[in-house]
């Protein structure tokens, strides 16, 4: 009788959800609902039960994924910065111009919920490992280091007084998130407005 092989790439897993599509689909959407919501209602308030139901998983599904709760935060924030660098070096890749390229990342992260980011982070500091939150800080530091290398470019080229790159790109980075304040908004008309102005006093201090 000949002897029945079974492929061990088709059995699935104990307790990993059914699906159509690949794992990484799936685990896409429960990072992109999960940032939603965390931004929306805040770490504490916000069970792994109400994600899996806005994702139209089951709980079991959210933790074949991630460990916790925190662990789902962490990834959530990474992911958010991963797409903050990711548009910031597209933005200053459109234009030689320093002020032009600026004003393009400004509008965008003003127009971005920053903001709750940071304050999400800071309800939730107490409930990530210190790894985790190294993770986090690892990740933003990536998007300083790129707006440090543009403004040390920016100073190669002449068009910015000597001065500290990675000092500079600290300040400008807590300027837009002055600016990104509910408060701060109401007194411009617009993103790009506001953008300006950032962006104007910013240089002020900074051209060569």
């Amino acid at each position: 009788m000949e002897a029945i092989t079974i492929n061990k790439h088709t059995q699935r897993s104990r307790g990993r959800p059914k699906q159509a599509k690949d794992d990484l689909s799936i685990q896409e959407v429960i990072i992109a609902t999960a940032s939603k919501l965390f931004l929306e209602m805040g770490y504490e308030t916000l069970s792994l039960h109400e994600i899996a139901k806005a994702c139209n998983v089951s709980k079991p599904t959210i933790y074949y994924y991630f460990t916790s709760k925190s662990e789902l935060l962490k990834v959530a924030i990474i992911t958010m910065l991963k797409n903050v660098h990711r548009n910031t070096m597209r933005l200053l890749n459109e234009t030689d111009n320093v002020e032009a390229g600026l004003i393009l990342v400004a509008e965008a992260r003003i127009a971005s919920p920053h903001i709750k980011v940071e304050m999400l982070l800071k309800e939730a500091e107490s409930s990530l490992s210190e790894e985790q939150l190294q993770q986090i800080r690892d990740a933003e530091q990536r998007v300083y280091l790129l707006l440090s290398d543009f403004f040390q470019a920016a100073m190669d080229k002449g068009l910015l007084r000597k001065d500290d790159p990675l000092f500079l790109a600290y300040t400008f980075s807590t300027m837009l998130l002055i600016s990104n304040r509910e408060d701060t908004m109401h007194l411009h008309a617009s993103h790009l407005e506001l953008a300006k102005k950032v962006v104007g006093l910013f240089l002020k201090g900074t051209l060569a």
